[in-house]
């Protein structure tokens, strides 16, 4: 690798954009998860 001084320090940058992106991920996820198993539910109940 190579040698070089960088003025970046660990811990420094600002993450809240990506936090915020993460965060809405994550809802799209759930929401999806959870209609994916209400449809999977239905069609169970509906094929008894």
């Amino acid at each position: 690798m190579a040698d070089h001084k960088s003025d970046f320090t660990p811990g420094s940058m600002d993450i809240r954009e990506q936090e915020k992106t993460f965060a809405g991920f994550m809802k799209y996820v759930q929401w999806g998860v959870i209609i994916i198993v209400a449809l999977l539910v239905f069609l169970a109940l509906a094929r008894a």
